[in-house]
Protein backbone atom coordinates (compact mmCIF):
# COMPACT_ATOMS: atom_id res chain seq x y z
CA UNK A 1 0.00 0.00 0.00
CA UNK A 2 1.35 3.41 -1.01
CA UNK A 3 2.00 5.90 1.77
CA UNK A 4 0.60 9.42 1.72
CA UNK A 5 4.10 10.91 1.37
CA UNK A 6 4.72 8.92 -1.83
CA UNK A 7 1.25 9.51 -3.27
CA UNK A 8 1.09 13.25 -2.50
CA UNK A 9 4.75 14.02 -3.12
CA UNK A 10 6.20 17.30 -4.29
CA UNK A 11 5.94 16.46 -7.99
CA UNK A 12 2.25 15.49 -7.74
CA UNK A 13 1.42 18.78 -6.03
CA UNK A 14 3.68 21.21 -7.91
CA UNK A 15 3.46 19.91 -11.51
CA UNK A 16 -0.29 20.64 -11.91
CA UNK A 17 0.35 24.15 -10.59
CA UNK A 18 3.10 24.67 -13.18
CA UNK A 19 0.84 23.26 -15.90
CA UNK A 20 -1.94 25.61 -14.78
CA UNK A 21 0.43 28.58 -14.92
CA UNK A 22 1.29 27.78 -18.55
CA UNK A 23 -2.26 26.91 -19.60
CA UNK A 24 -3.47 30.25 -18.25
CA UNK A 25 -1.57 31.78 -21.16
CA UNK A 26 -3.76 30.00 -23.71
CA UNK A 27 -7.00 29.15 -21.86
CA UNK A 28 -9.33 31.35 -19.84
CA UNK A 29 -12.15 30.13 -17.64
CA UNK A 30 -15.18 32.34 -16.90
CA UNK A 31 -13.89 34.88 -19.41
CA UNK A 32 -15.52 38.30 -19.11
CA UNK A 33 -16.35 38.00 -15.41
CA UNK A 34 -15.51 40.79 -13.00
CA UNK A 35 -12.77 38.68 -11.42
CA UNK A 36 -10.49 36.83 -13.88
CA UNK A 37 -10.60 33.08 -13.39
CA UNK A 38 -7.83 30.91 -14.75
CA UNK A 39 -6.59 27.33 -14.73
CA UNK A 40 -3.68 28.46 -12.60
CA UNK A 41 -5.97 29.64 -9.82
CA UNK A 42 -7.74 26.28 -9.72
CA UNK A 43 -4.54 24.23 -9.68
CA UNK A 44 -3.00 26.49 -7.04
CA UNK A 45 -5.99 26.11 -4.72
CA UNK A 46 -6.08 22.34 -5.27
CA UNK A 47 -2.33 22.08 -4.68
CA UNK A 48 -2.55 23.95 -1.38
CA UNK A 49 -5.47 21.80 -0.27
CA UNK A 50 -3.62 18.60 -1.14
CA UNK A 51 -0.58 19.76 0.79
CA UNK A 52 -2.82 20.56 3.77
CA UNK A 53 -4.47 17.13 3.57
CA UNK A 54 -1.04 15.48 3.46
CA UNK A 55 0.06 17.39 6.56
CA UNK A 56 -3.11 16.43 8.46
CA UNK A 57 -2.88 12.74 7.56
CA UNK A 58 0.80 12.56 8.45
CA UNK A 59 0.18 14.60 11.62
CA UNK A 60 3.07 16.81 10.63
CA UNK A 61 2.84 20.47 11.62
CA UNK A 62 6.37 21.40 10.58
CA UNK A 63 6.91 24.29 8.14
CA UNK A 64 10.20 25.39 6.61
CA UNK A 65 11.24 28.96 5.82
CA UNK A 66 13.89 29.98 3.31
CA UNK A 67 15.00 33.22 4.93
CA UNK A 68 13.12 36.15 3.36
CA UNK A 69 10.24 36.33 5.83
CA UNK A 70 11.28 39.60 7.52
CA UNK A 71 11.85 41.28 4.16
CA UNK A 72 8.48 40.10 2.82
CA UNK A 73 6.66 41.33 5.93
CA UNK A 74 8.42 44.69 5.76
CA UNK A 75 7.66 45.08 2.06
CA UNK A 76 4.00 44.13 2.55
CA UNK A 77 3.77 46.58 5.46
CA UNK A 78 4.97 49.36 3.16
CA UNK A 79 2.42 48.31 0.54
CA UNK A 80 -0.50 48.38 2.99
CA UNK A 81 0.65 51.65 4.53
CA UNK A 82 0.79 53.25 1.07
CA UNK A 83 -2.82 52.16 0.44
CA UNK A 84 -3.87 54.73 3.06
CA UNK A 85 -3.10 57.53 0.59
CA UNK A 86 -3.28 55.64 -2.70
CA UNK A 87 -6.18 56.66 -4.98
CA UNK A 88 -6.47 53.01 -6.11
CA UNK A 89 -7.23 51.29 -2.81
CA UNK A 90 -9.53 48.57 -4.14
CA UNK A 91 -7.18 47.65 -6.95
CA UNK A 92 -4.26 47.85 -4.55
CA UNK A 93 -5.90 45.44 -2.09
CA UNK A 94 -6.62 42.98 -4.90
CA UNK A 95 -3.03 43.00 -6.19
CA UNK A 96 -1.60 42.89 -2.66
CA UNK A 97 -3.64 39.75 -2.00
CA UNK A 98 -2.43 38.32 -5.30
CA UNK A 99 1.18 39.03 -4.35
CA UNK A 100 0.72 37.35 -0.96
CA UNK A 101 -0.71 34.24 -2.63
CA UNK A 102 2.28 34.04 -4.98
CA UNK A 103 4.70 34.40 -2.06
CA UNK A 104 2.80 31.52 -0.42
CA UNK A 105 3.35 29.51 -3.62
CA UNK A 106 7.13 29.82 -3.26
CA UNK A 107 6.87 28.41 0.28
CA UNK A 108 4.55 25.66 -0.92
CA UNK A 109 7.15 24.56 -3.48
CA UNK A 110 9.92 24.85 -0.89
CA UNK A 111 8.04 22.66 1.59
CA UNK A 112 6.57 20.14 -0.88
CA UNK A 113 9.69 19.15 -2.78
CA UNK A 114 11.80 16.97 -0.51
CA UNK A 115 13.90 14.85 -2.91
CA UNK A 116 16.14 15.49 -5.87
CA UNK A 117 14.03 13.11 -7.95
CA UNK A 118 10.91 15.23 -7.42
CA UNK A 119 12.92 18.36 -8.17
CA UNK A 120 14.16 16.97 -11.49
CA UNK A 121 10.73 15.67 -12.54
CA UNK A 122 9.19 19.10 -11.97
CA UNK A 123 11.83 20.74 -14.18
CA UNK A 124 11.30 18.16 -16.94
CA UNK A 125 7.54 18.73 -16.74
CA UNK A 126 8.00 22.49 -17.16
CA UNK A 127 9.92 21.85 -20.38
CA UNK A 128 7.26 19.45 -21.70
CA UNK A 129 4.25 21.71 -21.07
CA UNK A 130 6.13 24.70 -22.51
CA UNK A 131 6.87 22.67 -25.66
CA UNK A 132 3.23 21.71 -26.07
CA UNK A 133 2.11 25.34 -25.83
CA UNK A 134 4.93 26.59 -28.06
CA UNK A 135 4.22 24.06 -30.82
CA UNK A 136 0.50 24.75 -30.70
CA UNK A 137 1.16 28.47 -31.04
CA UNK A 138 3.77 28.09 -33.80
CA UNK A 139 1.50 25.83 -35.85
CA UNK A 140 -1.38 28.30 -35.60
CA UNK A 141 0.86 31.16 -36.74
CA UNK A 142 2.64 29.26 -39.53
CA UNK A 143 -0.67 28.06 -40.97
CA UNK A 144 -1.76 31.70 -41.29
CA UNK A 145 0.33 33.22 -44.12
CA UNK A 146 -1.56 36.52 -43.88
CA UNK A 147 0.23 37.24 -40.60
CA UNK A 148 3.71 36.83 -42.11
CA UNK A 149 2.76 38.99 -45.11
CA UNK A 150 1.32 41.73 -42.89
CA UNK A 151 4.42 41.80 -40.67
CA UNK A 152 6.75 41.92 -43.68
CA UNK A 153 4.86 44.75 -45.41
CA UNK A 154 4.85 46.82 -42.22
CA UNK A 155 8.59 46.23 -41.69
CA UNK A 156 8.14 45.33 -38.05
CA UNK A 157 6.52 48.65 -37.10
CA UNK A 158 2.88 47.58 -36.84
CA UNK A 159 2.82 43.83 -36.46
CA UNK A 160 0.56 40.94 -35.59
CA UNK A 161 2.24 39.17 -32.71
CA UNK A 162 1.81 35.65 -31.43
CA UNK A 163 0.53 35.76 -27.83
CA UNK A 164 -1.67 32.76 -27.02
CA UNK A 165 -4.57 34.10 -24.96
CA UNK A 166 -2.42 36.59 -23.05
CA UNK A 167 -3.38 40.24 -23.37
CA UNK A 168 0.32 41.06 -23.77
CA UNK A 169 2.52 39.03 -26.16
CA UNK A 170 5.55 40.04 -24.08
CA UNK A 171 4.21 38.15 -21.06
CA UNK A 172 3.43 35.14 -23.24
CA UNK A 173 7.00 35.15 -24.56
CA UNK A 174 8.48 35.51 -21.06
CA UNK A 175 6.83 32.24 -20.02
CA UNK A 176 9.43 30.40 -22.11
CA UNK A 177 12.52 31.92 -20.45
CA UNK A 178 12.74 29.24 -17.75
CA UNK A 179 12.37 26.15 -20.00
CA UNK A 180 14.79 27.60 -22.56
CA UNK A 181 17.41 28.17 -19.86
CA UNK A 182 16.93 24.59 -18.63
CA UNK A 183 17.49 23.20 -22.13
CA UNK A 184 20.55 25.38 -22.75
CA UNK A 185 22.06 24.22 -19.45
CA UNK A 186 21.31 20.56 -20.24
CA UNK A 187 22.99 21.01 -23.64
CA UNK A 188 26.17 22.21 -21.98
CA UNK A 189 26.24 19.31 -19.54
CA UNK A 190 25.66 16.43 -21.95
CA UNK A 191 28.63 14.81 -23.68
CA UNK A 192 26.56 13.04 -26.33
CA UNK A 193 26.25 14.76 -29.72
CA UNK A 194 22.88 13.11 -30.37
CA UNK A 195 21.51 14.35 -27.06
CA UNK A 196 22.80 17.87 -27.74
CA UNK A 197 21.10 17.96 -31.14
CA UNK A 198 17.88 16.60 -29.63
CA UNK A 199 17.94 19.19 -26.83
CA UNK A 200 18.64 21.96 -29.33
CA UNK A 201 15.67 20.86 -31.44
CA UNK A 202 13.43 21.16 -28.39
CA UNK A 203 14.96 24.52 -27.55
CA UNK A 204 14.51 25.64 -31.17
CA UNK A 205 10.76 25.05 -30.98
CA UNK A 206 10.56 27.31 -27.93
CA UNK A 207 12.75 29.95 -29.57
CA UNK A 208 10.53 30.06 -32.66
CA UNK A 209 7.49 30.64 -30.45
CA UNK A 210 9.33 33.51 -28.72
CA UNK A 211 10.46 35.04 -32.03
CA UNK A 212 6.88 35.05 -33.33
CA UNK A 213 5.79 37.20 -30.39
CA UNK A 214 8.17 39.96 -31.60
CA UNK A 215 8.90 40.58 -27.92
CA UNK A 216 12.22 42.41 -27.91
CA UNK A 217 12.40 42.38 -24.12
CA UNK A 218 12.19 38.58 -24.11
CA UNK A 219 14.82 38.29 -26.84
CA UNK A 220 17.26 40.35 -24.80
CA UNK A 221 16.49 38.42 -21.59
CA UNK A 222 16.92 35.03 -23.26
CA UNK A 223 20.14 36.04 -25.02
CA UNK A 224 21.75 37.32 -21.81
CA UNK A 225 20.52 34.34 -19.78
CA UNK A 226 21.88 31.88 -22.37
CA UNK A 227 25.22 33.72 -22.47
CA UNK A 228 25.51 33.47 -18.67
CA UNK A 229 25.05 29.70 -18.89
CA UNK A 230 27.46 29.25 -21.80
CA UNK A 231 30.18 31.43 -20.27
CA UNK A 232 29.87 29.66 -16.93
CA UNK A 233 29.98 26.20 -18.53
CA UNK A 234 32.58 27.32 -21.11
CA UNK A 235 30.57 25.45 -23.74
CA UNK A 236 29.06 27.30 -26.71
CA UNK A 237 27.24 24.57 -28.63
CA UNK A 238 23.93 26.42 -28.32
CA UNK A 239 25.38 29.54 -29.96
CA UNK A 240 27.17 27.47 -32.62
CA UNK A 241 24.04 25.53 -33.62
CA UNK A 242 21.94 28.71 -33.63
CA UNK A 243 24.37 30.42 -36.02
CA UNK A 244 24.34 27.47 -38.41
CA UNK A 245 20.53 27.17 -38.38
CA UNK A 246 20.16 30.91 -38.95
CA UNK A 247 22.50 30.88 -41.95
CA UNK A 248 20.78 27.86 -43.49
CA UNK A 249 17.39 29.45 -42.98
CA UNK A 250 18.51 32.69 -44.59
CA UNK A 251 19.82 30.83 -47.62
CA UNK A 252 16.98 28.37 -48.05
CA UNK A 253 13.69 30.14 -47.34
CA UNK A 254 12.15 33.42 -48.51
CA UNK A 255 9.49 33.33 -45.79
CA UNK A 256 12.12 32.89 -43.09
CA UNK A 257 14.10 35.80 -44.53
CA UNK A 258 10.97 37.96 -44.31
CA UNK A 259 10.43 37.01 -40.70
CA UNK A 260 14.10 37.65 -39.84
CA UNK A 261 13.90 41.03 -41.59
CA UNK A 262 10.95 42.16 -39.47
CA UNK A 263 12.59 40.73 -36.34
CA UNK A 264 15.78 42.66 -37.15
CA UNK A 265 13.80 45.87 -37.43
CA UNK A 266 12.43 45.30 -33.94
CA UNK A 267 15.93 44.65 -32.57
CA UNK A 268 17.41 47.81 -34.13
CA UNK A 269 14.77 49.98 -32.43
CA UNK A 270 14.84 48.31 -29.02
CA UNK A 271 16.55 51.20 -27.23
CA UNK A 272 15.49 53.95 -29.64
CA UNK A 273 13.40 56.86 -28.47
CA UNK A 274 12.32 58.33 -31.79
CA UNK A 275 11.72 55.83 -34.58
CA UNK A 276 9.70 53.42 -32.46
CA UNK A 277 6.59 54.54 -30.55
CA UNK A 278 6.92 51.76 -27.98
CA UNK A 279 10.43 52.90 -27.00
CA UNK A 280 9.37 56.55 -26.94
CA UNK A 281 6.45 55.81 -24.61
CA UNK A 282 8.79 53.94 -22.26
CA UNK A 283 11.04 56.99 -21.94
CA UNK A 284 8.08 59.26 -21.18
CA UNK A 285 6.80 56.82 -18.55
CA UNK A 286 10.27 56.78 -16.96
CA UNK A 287 10.17 60.58 -16.75
CA UNK A 288 6.69 60.33 -15.17
CA UNK A 289 7.99 57.90 -12.54
CA UNK A 290 10.86 60.21 -11.56
CA UNK A 291 8.49 63.17 -11.30
CA UNK A 292 6.08 61.14 -9.14
CA UNK A 293 8.92 60.22 -6.83
CA UNK A 294 10.08 63.82 -6.39
CA UNK A 295 6.56 65.26 -6.12
CA UNK A 296 5.70 62.77 -3.33
CA UNK A 297 8.78 63.83 -1.33
CA UNK A 298 10.32 60.40 -2.12
CA UNK A 299 7.53 58.57 -0.21
CA UNK A 300 5.77 57.38 -3.37
CA UNK A 301 2.27 58.02 -4.70
CA UNK A 302 0.77 54.82 -3.33
CA UNK A 303 0.47 51.20 -4.38
CA UNK A 304 -1.07 50.67 -7.84
CA UNK A 305 -1.36 54.45 -8.35
CA UNK A 306 1.19 54.78 -11.17
CA UNK A 307 -1.34 54.69 -14.03
CA UNK A 308 -3.60 57.20 -12.28
CA UNK A 309 -0.84 59.75 -11.71
CA UNK A 310 0.90 59.27 -15.06
CA UNK A 311 -2.14 60.79 -16.76
CA UNK A 312 -1.48 64.07 -14.96
CA UNK A 313 2.02 64.43 -16.43
CA UNK A 314 1.39 63.66 -20.10
CA UNK A 315 -1.81 63.89 -22.14
CA UNK A 316 -3.18 60.67 -23.74
CA UNK A 317 -2.02 61.63 -27.23
CA UNK A 318 1.62 61.80 -26.10
CA UNK A 319 1.57 58.35 -24.51
CA UNK A 320 -0.70 56.73 -27.06
CA UNK A 321 -3.01 55.66 -24.24
CA UNK A 322 -0.22 53.63 -22.57
CA UNK A 323 -0.43 54.72 -18.94
CA UNK A 324 0.68 51.39 -17.46
CA UNK A 325 4.27 51.26 -16.15
CA UNK A 326 6.80 49.59 -18.45
CA UNK A 327 9.52 48.93 -15.89
CA UNK A 328 9.05 47.15 -12.56
CA UNK A 329 11.87 49.00 -10.82
CA UNK A 330 10.83 52.58 -11.47
CA UNK A 331 7.25 51.52 -10.72
CA UNK A 332 8.20 50.44 -7.20
CA UNK A 333 10.19 53.65 -6.73
CA UNK A 334 7.27 55.83 -7.89
CA UNK A 335 4.57 53.97 -5.92
CA UNK A 336 6.32 52.89 -2.71
CA UNK A 337 9.05 55.50 -2.49
CA UNK A 338 12.70 55.15 -1.58
CA UNK A 339 12.15 52.84 1.41
CA UNK A 340 9.95 50.45 -0.56
CA UNK A 341 12.46 50.45 -3.41
CA UNK A 342 15.35 49.60 -1.07
CA UNK A 343 13.45 46.70 0.51
CA UNK A 344 12.38 45.45 -2.93
CA UNK A 345 15.97 45.53 -4.20
CA UNK A 346 17.20 43.78 -1.05
CA UNK A 347 14.72 40.93 -1.67
CA UNK A 348 16.01 40.57 -5.22
CA UNK A 349 19.64 40.73 -4.07
CA UNK A 350 19.14 37.97 -1.50
CA UNK A 351 17.40 35.82 -4.11
CA UNK A 352 20.29 36.37 -6.53
CA UNK A 353 22.82 35.60 -3.83
CA UNK A 354 21.00 32.36 -2.98
CA UNK A 355 21.00 31.34 -6.64
CA UNK A 356 24.70 32.13 -6.98
CA UNK A 357 25.71 30.19 -3.86
CA UNK A 358 23.59 27.22 -4.92
CA UNK A 359 25.18 27.20 -8.36
CA UNK A 360 28.67 27.38 -6.87
CA UNK A 361 27.91 24.54 -4.45
CA UNK A 362 27.05 22.14 -7.28
CA UNK A 363 29.76 23.46 -9.63
CA UNK A 364 32.28 20.66 -9.13
CA UNK A 365 29.76 17.92 -8.45
CA UNK A 366 28.73 15.56 -11.24
CA UNK A 367 25.00 15.84 -10.79
CA UNK A 368 22.14 17.06 -12.95
CA UNK A 369 21.18 19.47 -10.19
CA UNK A 370 24.24 21.48 -11.26
CA UNK A 371 22.69 22.24 -14.66
CA UNK A 372 19.27 22.93 -13.15
CA UNK A 373 20.61 25.30 -10.47
CA UNK A 374 22.57 27.19 -13.14
CA UNK A 375 19.47 27.42 -15.34
CA UNK A 376 17.33 28.70 -12.45
CA UNK A 377 19.95 31.35 -11.65
CA UNK A 378 20.25 32.44 -15.30
CA UNK A 379 16.49 32.50 -15.85
CA UNK A 380 16.00 34.65 -12.74
CA UNK A 381 18.52 37.14 -14.13
CA UNK A 382 16.68 36.91 -17.45
CA UNK A 383 13.43 37.89 -15.75
CA UNK A 384 15.12 40.82 -14.01
CA UNK A 385 16.23 42.04 -17.44
CA UNK A 386 12.84 41.36 -19.00
CA UNK A 387 11.07 43.48 -16.39
CA UNK A 388 13.29 46.43 -17.24
CA UNK A 389 10.93 46.83 -20.21
CA UNK A 390 7.55 45.95 -18.71
CA UNK A 391 5.70 45.90 -15.38
CA UNK A 392 3.97 43.10 -13.47
CA UNK A 393 7.04 41.30 -12.17
CA UNK A 394 5.53 40.63 -8.73
CA UNK A 395 2.51 38.86 -10.25
CA UNK A 396 4.26 36.66 -12.82
CA UNK A 397 3.37 33.05 -12.01
CA UNK A 398 6.25 31.39 -13.91
CA UNK A 399 8.79 33.70 -12.26
CA UNK A 400 7.24 32.77 -8.90
CA UNK A 401 7.73 29.08 -9.68
CA UNK A 402 11.31 29.90 -10.75
CA UNK A 403 11.96 31.53 -7.36
CA UNK A 404 10.39 28.64 -5.46
CA UNK A 405 12.54 26.11 -7.33
CA UNK A 406 15.65 28.26 -6.87
CA UNK A 407 15.27 28.24 -3.08
CA UNK A 408 14.34 24.57 -3.26
CA UNK A 409 17.65 23.82 -5.00
CA UNK A 410 19.42 25.74 -2.26
CA UNK A 411 17.80 23.42 0.29
CA UNK A 412 19.77 20.50 -1.17
CA UNK A 413 23.06 22.26 -0.42
CA UNK A 414 22.46 21.50 3.24
CA UNK A 415 23.03 17.79 2.59
CA UNK A 416 26.48 16.27 2.87
CA UNK A 417 27.78 15.56 -0.59
CA UNK A 418 28.10 11.85 0.24
CA UNK A 419 24.41 11.80 1.14
CA UNK A 420 23.61 13.56 -2.12
CA UNK A 421 25.47 10.91 -4.09
CA UNK A 422 23.61 8.15 -2.29
CA UNK A 423 20.30 9.79 -3.16
CA UNK A 424 21.40 10.05 -6.81
CA UNK A 425 22.31 6.34 -6.86
CA UNK A 426 18.93 5.49 -5.37
CA UNK A 427 17.14 7.58 -8.01
CA UNK A 428 19.11 6.07 -10.90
Amino acid sequence: MLSVSKTLNGAVIVIPIAVGAYLSGIVYLAEGNAIPFSVFQITLIVGMLLWGVKKIIEKDISFSFYGLEIQYLLYLSIIFFSLIYSPEREQGLFFAARYIVLIALTYLIYNCVSTIKEFRIICYSIIIIALVIALQNVIQTVLNPEIAAFNYINAGKQIIRSRGAESDPNIFASNFILPIMLLVAFMGETKSLKKRIFLYALCGALLVAVLLTYSRSSWVAIFIGAMIIMIHQKKYSFLFYSTIILLLALIGSDSVRNVIFSVSERIVDIFAGTSDDSSKFRILLLESAILMWFDSYTFGVGYQAFSTYSKTYYPPQELGGAFEPHNEFYTVLAELGLIGFIVFMFILWKTLKTGWLTMKFFEDKNTEVQAISLALFASFIGYLIFFQFIGGMQYHSILTINIGLLFCANKFTRYDYSELIEVEKYID
